[in-house]
């Protein structure tokens, strides 16, 4: 499958041939090949950061868009504040959320399960899921709750890539998932937008941690040392 990305908004897909239409900025507009044809970045199953730096270089010098007809129906935003896009500017944000696309699940549906490779990160859009880590002697204890705008699956940017963590839907959700090599391949080609990224991710690792540290105290539990530290 190649990769494409629309030159006017920076819209990201794959497929054997790009769209007449582009589904980002509902333009007629031309599509860069992304796709990786190197070696060094891991062939043609990837993204190439380097062309995707190209066509992002290619967006910053664009003119700012035209007001749109009355008629026009607005584009919503989905995820009001996602965590992960504190800092970015509205044009990074559209970037990344460009590269996801929307899942459901069902009340108690496993979205992803510890020691499985991390190849995803979510942002929970609509209801809540359960973030939950085994202990030992067959202990499982909740690390947090996450509501609309929260991430988890950030095992997706740190090697070795294994999830940290058990997720369940606590109802009915939604969430936009946005796979591990085409984020990868974003930060990469801009590398403020990258450094941003992983300074929320850093946030949200410390936010995990307090939660699990209370969580060991009510259970009686010295230190985290005193458990497997688990984290999605």
């Amino acid at each position: 499958m190649i990769h494409w990305m629309c030159i006017n908004c920076g819209y990201y897909l794959q497929a054997p041939e790009p769209p007449n239409r582009c589904p980002g900025c509902n333009k007629t507009c031309a599509f860069n090949n992304v796709t990786c044809y190197r070696p060094d970045c891991g062939n043609e199953s990837n993204i190439d950061p380097l062309l995707v730096g190209a066509t992002l270089g290619t967006l910053t010098r664009t003119k700012a868009p035209q007001p749109q007809p009355t008629n026009a129906q607005p584009q919503t935003e989905p995820i009001p504040n996602p965590e992960i896009f504190d800092g970015l500017s509205d044009r990074q944000r559209k970037w990344v959320r460009n590269l996801g696309g929307f899942e459901n699940y069902e009340h108690n549906a496993v979205i992803c399960k510890e020691g499985e490779e991390s190849l995803k990160l979510y942002i929970v859009e609509k209801g809540q899921v359960a973030v939950q880590s085994e202990l030992g002697r067959g202990m499982r204890i909740p690390i947090t709750i996450l509501s609309e705008g929260q991430t988890f699956g950030w095992s997706v940017l740190v090697p070795p890539y294994k999830l940290a963590a058990t997720v369940t839907a606590l109802s009915k959700i939604r969430v936009l998932s946005i796979e591990r090599e085409a984020l990868l391949s974003l930060m990469e080609a801009d590398s403020a937008l990258g450094l941003t990224i992983m300074r929320n991710i850093a946030g949200i690792i410390a936010s995990r941690v307090r939660n699990l540290e209370q969580e060991l105290v009510g259970l009686g539990l010295s230190s985290i040392a005193d458990a497997k530290l688990v984290l999605v």
